[in-house]
């Protein structure tokens, strides 16, 4: 029987442990476990696995339906006209799929997973892990969702349908048929968030930058939540070689941080750098390090809380 809910360990000897599959914890689900492996610093984190997103399929009795687009898909060729005439005959069947995960009844059993997180936690991180995400042949970047300091409770289980459901969006779907990958199967990211404001930061970094003009460690930074960095809205930018840092300041036109009663609110930017030379220093030595452990280039993406260390949230390899 496979195990529903999983954390990344931090014990001693614990790393001798294997990491449990991707096929479990999703591609986001694995690299953090990874680098918790690696003792690298992130914050505690459990996986919600796919075991729980096949028993909602299964009570849901979604099986059959999700089998037939599957199959559909897999029998594309690269005929573009073909491919969305195929997506618009497919569309009642994936709005089906989409609308019963997002309405689905909890079972029984990942209740009782649930009721083990910590109840002191007031805010969470829930963020998908599929299993084709981070893969190196197909990242999957942005199709899926990920929510924010979401309250605790019924709040907390509606994000985790959300992200189930978003597994079935069309443009999820449309990404599987463009890069000959398989259907995904979603685990969930459950972590503990204390509201983020503008005085915290958080961003992406690239161990080997994929701009020639910026070269070495390429850092992208904006107060608050990583999701302006991340939609591409701005955010500074360093390339740091060394002890030389290059800025290029690109503050964004607005930033996102924790509202009143959660999830996360627009705000006007802060005046000034997101981060200063010598933080984009030690941030870029610590991303030197994940990647020569992982054995080949790597992007990460981070948050940085004021007085307090980096923490990586994400790794994947670098294409």
């Amino acid at each position: 029987m496979k195990t529903i809910l999983f954390t990344p360990w931090k014990e001693e000897g614990d790393e001798e442990r294997p990491i449990p599959a991707v096929d479990l914890l999703g591609g986001k689900g694995y690299g953090l476990y990874w680098l918790a492996a690696n003792r690298f610093p992130v914050p505690p984190t459990w996986v919600l696995s796919t075991a729980a997103f096949d028993m909602v399929v299964q009570r849901a009795k979604l099986t059959k339906a999700i089998a037939k687009i599957g199959k559909v898909l897999d029998g594309l060729t690269d005929d573009w006209a073909m491919v969305q005439h195929t997506m618009e005959a497919l569309e009642p069947q994936r709005v089906e799929v989409a609308q019963a995960l997002r309405h689905a009844t909890m079972p029984d059993r990942v209740g009782a997973y649930l009721s083990d997180l910590p109840l002191a936690v007031e805010q969470w991180a829930v963020r998908s892990s599929a299993t084709v995400e981070d893969n190196p042949r197909h990242t999957f970047a942005g199709q899926f969702l990920s929510l924010l300091s979401v309250p605790k409770g019924l709040a907390l289980w509606d994000a985790i349908r959300q992200v189930w459901s978003s597994s079935f969006g069309r443009g999820a779907l449309s990404y599987c048929t463009q890069h000959k990958a398989p259907l995904p199967q979603m685990a969930v990211i459950l972590q503990p968030m204390a509201p983020i404001t503008a005085e915290d930061h958080s961003g992406v970094a690239f161990s080997h930058s994929p701009v020639d003009a910026l070269p070495g460690v390429l850092i992208q930074a904006a107060p608050g939540t990583g999701q302006v960095v991340v939609g591409g809205y701005g955010g500074d930018i360093y390339s740091v070689q060394g002890e030389q840092v290059q800025v290029q300041p690109m503050p964004p036109s607005e930033i996102r941080v924790t509202g009143p009663e959660g999830y996360t609110t627009p705000q006007p930017p802060p005046a000034g750098l997101a981060l200063t030379q010598e933080e984009a220093r030690a941030l870029a030595r610590l991303v030197l390090a994940a990647a020569e452990r992982w054995g080949g280039q790597i992007n990460v993406e981070f948050i940085w809380r004021k007085g307090e260390e980096p923490t990586l949230v994400q790794v994947r390899s670098a294409r």
